[in-house]
This record gives structure tokens, sequence and C-alpha cells, in this order.
């Protein structure tokens, strides 16, 4: 790398001394500038000598003379009758920019490339790869070293030497080098529950299969079986999407255990000719329905009553002293707002925490919960024929919802495993077993590989 001139670090011109006693051929394009690297005055303003050579490749290989003499010029190297100041120093300058590779050249030959900035850590393909290692061996053939020439390209050095020595050309990659592919009896066993279960998600099927300790596979995987078998449930339409609008009023903290934060809402059931209404309240750390009601009304006394039978199932009163209880997020309806209401959480030693006003966005989790019982449950059937039926469709949803359904908030275990188990420990489980059906399926490969005995 050439050392960078005054000239070129502030790009103003310098003053010629008028007192020079130099000709215009003794005034050399002298790149490096003696012992201190700086261009004598001059030059044109502006412009880099370099500028007319940069996208020459062969030309920069036709320069490059690491001998003895590739750094002098004299006055029969051109071969024709001696050259005016100007013009000898743009030659000289051409010549010496032709043996070393700048910041200049490297950005031209980026941009011819289609690159731009930094290329450390960045995907580089075959043929572009080919490139650049074509304008490092021309740079070292002139004696310049690979850390500087790759600080000209930013450039990664072990990068570049894994290119030259052709390790990043892998015959097996990924997926355990091929020795953790799906086993046929895995196969057979996804698809007889696809078939046994025809309206299944690809992830229900998944996790299902998990939960038995029948097959640890990954949804989409099972998508993919699925798609190659012709047994892809139909997607359903649930309508346009709606406009997403940013949250404002979401809580400060995320809950890191159960029964900590829990919300309450409510939506409406058509009963025969009637409407009832069904209040849930969801625990947010495990999306688990810790109670749920049906009721013909919603006032303070429903109200009060879902959330005494939630503090009863979880053994909220049966804490210590300042043990932590649970925040109940909810509305500003007036059920929520009223006396009686607050009076009673109070007395149980719980927090009431309102939402924005027209923000359901501050109790987004409850919302989501509501909505998957209605798009699985509710509105699947135009209406209930009476309370009974509505009473006994709708908790055998909230079971499956609590005890079978992969909750994809949770990372695809149920709400109820989460929520006695906690996240960590059921995630180390899942880590534990897929490394084992990854072992069992190497063996399985192993052995189904033939040998040379068997070739001959």
């Amino acid at each position: 790398m050439i050392k960078r001139s005054n000239y070129e670090r502030d790009g103003k011109p310098r003053k010629e001394k008028t007192n020079s006693p130099q000709s215009g051929d003794d005034i050399g394009a002298d790149f490096g500038g003696g012992a201190t690297g700086q261009c004598l005055g001059g030059l044109p303003p502006g412009r880099h000598q370099s500028g007319s050579i940069l996208p020459v490749a062969g030309s920069l290989q036709e320069g490059c003379n690491p001998g003895p003499q590739g750094q002098e010029v004299g006055p029969t190297s051109c071969g024709g009758p001696r050259e005016s100041g100007t013009e000898a120093r743009d030659r000289e300058a051409e010549e010496r920019s032709l043996r070393v590779i700048d910041r200049a050249f490297a950005s031209e030959k980026k941009r011819q490339l289609g690159l731009q900035g930094d290329l450390r850590g960045r995907h580089l393909n075959h043929e572009i790869r080919r490139e650049l290692l074509f304008i490092i061996d021309i740079a070292r053939d002139c004696g310049q070293s690979l850390a500087s020439i790759c600080r000209a390209l930013e450039l990664n050095t072990r990068a570049v030497n894994r290119w030259q020595s052709g390790d990043t050309h892998k015959v097996q990659h990924g997926g355990g080098g091929g020795q953790n592919k799906i086993r046929p009896d895995e196969e057979e066993i996804v698809l007889k529950h696809a078939r046994k279960t025809p309206h299944a998600s690809c992830r229900r099927i998944a996790y299902d299969l998990e939960r038995k300790n029948l097959v640890f596979i990954g949804k989409t995987k099972v998508s993919e079986i699925l798609k190659a078998n012709n047994l892809n449930r139909p997607k359903l339409n649930y309508g346009e999407n709606k406009t997403v609008v940013a949250p404002k009023d979401y809580l400060l903290h995320e809950p890191w255990k159960a029964n900590l934060l829990w919300g309450m809402d409510w939506t409406w059931v058509r009963v025969g000719d009637s409407f009832m209404f069904l209040q849930v309240i969801v625990d947010w750390y495990s999306r688990l329905i810790v109670a749920w009601g049906l009721f013909h009304r919603i006032s303070q006394q429903e109200v009060i009553a879902t959330v005494t039978d939630a503090v009863a199932k979880q053994g909220i009163d049966l804490l210590p002293p300042g043990a932590l209880k649970p925040r109940i997020v909810a509305d500003h309806g007036s059920a929520n707002t009223g006396e009686l209401t607050r009076t009673n959480i109070e007395v149980q030693g719980l927090d009431l925490w309102l939402s924005g006003i027209g923000r359901p966005t501050g109790n987004a989790r409850t919302e989501r919960t509501i909505g998957t019982l209605k798009e699985e449950e509710i509105k699947l059937q135009p209406f209930y024929k009476n309370e009974r039926e509505a009473r006994n469709r709708i908790y055998q949803k909230i079971w499956d919802y609590n005890n079978r359904r992969p909750n994809s908030g949770n990372g695809g275990f149920a709400p109820i495993k989460v929520h006695r188990h906690g996240r960590k420990l059921l995630a180390d489980q899942r880590k534990i077993h897929r490394q084992e059906t990854q072992k069992k399926r190497k063996e399985y490969w192993n052995q189904a590989k033939p040998t040379d005995a068997d070739l001959t």
C-alpha cells in the first residue's frame, strides 16, 4: 500500500514554491515523495492519478515488475523522444499506481463486481470469489502482502485463505451430513396420524407425536411429508388482514413465572334465540385459561365469581404473607371498574391494572386466547341449541386448549405443561429427546449403507 499524501488526505492543492530551481523534466510524479511520502505541487486539483487505470486488471499484471529495476523509469523506457514535465509525471504516476492496490482501485474494482462497503462476514458467490482471488494473486506477484491487500479490499484474511484452500466447498452439509434424515418408519407414523386427524395442522401433528413419545420431528418436516403425499389440510380464509396498530400501553415487564400476571376479558356466544357471555381469565406466562364462566349477563357479581374461582383453583389464598400475587389486566368496563369489584380484588390480595381506553392491545394475550376459542369452536356453528350444549362444547374446547393444543407462544408446548414445569425444563427435555433421535437415525442409516462386501 502506498502512503497517502497530504494532497490526497485533505483534497486541497498545495502551493508551489515559486523559487524552485527544478525544471519540468526534473519534477517527476514521485508518489513515494522521498522519505515523507508527499506529492509535489502541480498536480491537477480534485483528481487521483490512478483514476485513469483503475479498471484495467490486465494492465495491472503487465505493469508489475518486482525486479530491482521495477521502480526506475528512464528516458529510454518509452522508446521515443524525451517527454515534457507534465507527461512524464502522468506516465510515471500511472506505472507506479499499477504496482500497488490502493483504496481507490479497490473501490472501483468492487463497484465493477457489484459490491459495496465492507465485505467481511458477507456471503459471496463463487464467481465473485474467483475475481477477487485473481486480483489478489496479481497484487501478491507485485510484492504486496496479503494483509495489506485485504485491508484495501475490506476482506477477511482467513476467508481468503479458505477460498484458496477450497474448504468452503463441502460435499456434505446441513442435517447432520445426511445422517439425520427421517426414517421410513417415522414417516409412516406421521402419515398414519395425518390420515386419522385430517383437519390437524402440521404443528398440531408434530406436537401430538412428540407428546406421545412416538416421533420427535419438527413442524416443517411434517409439512413437507404432508405436501408430498397430498395430505395438506385446506387453508381457512378468515378475511383480509387488519391493519396492525403499534401498542402504546403495554405493561413494562414480562412475567417470569406462572400466576404473576392474569388477563381478564369476555365475548358473546349465541345460544338459541338469545346471547350469553363467556368470560375467561388467562395466565400471561403460560397462556393457561385458569378460570372461565358462561353467564347471561356481565356484572360485578360475575366478575367477582370468576376471579374468586381462579384464586381458589390456583391456591393464591394459601400463599404465605409477602408472596407475589397476580396482577389482573382488564379493560375499562363498568363491571371491572365498579367499587364492589375493586374491593373484592383488594381483599384477596390481588392488583387490578386497567388497559388504555380503546386499546385492546393492552390485553393482547387474553384477546388472542379468546380469538382462538372463537375461531376453533364458537364460529364453527351458527348457534348452540341450548345452554347445556354450549357449556359442554366450550368446556371440551378449553380442556383441549389447556392440555393438548400446541401453543406457539410457548414454543409448541401445551399451556398446562408450561404452567406446571416452566419453559426451560421442557426445552431442555426436548433438546435431549431430539439428540437421542438424531443418534438413532445415524445408527439406522449407517447400518443401511451398503458395504464393500455387499457391492462385490
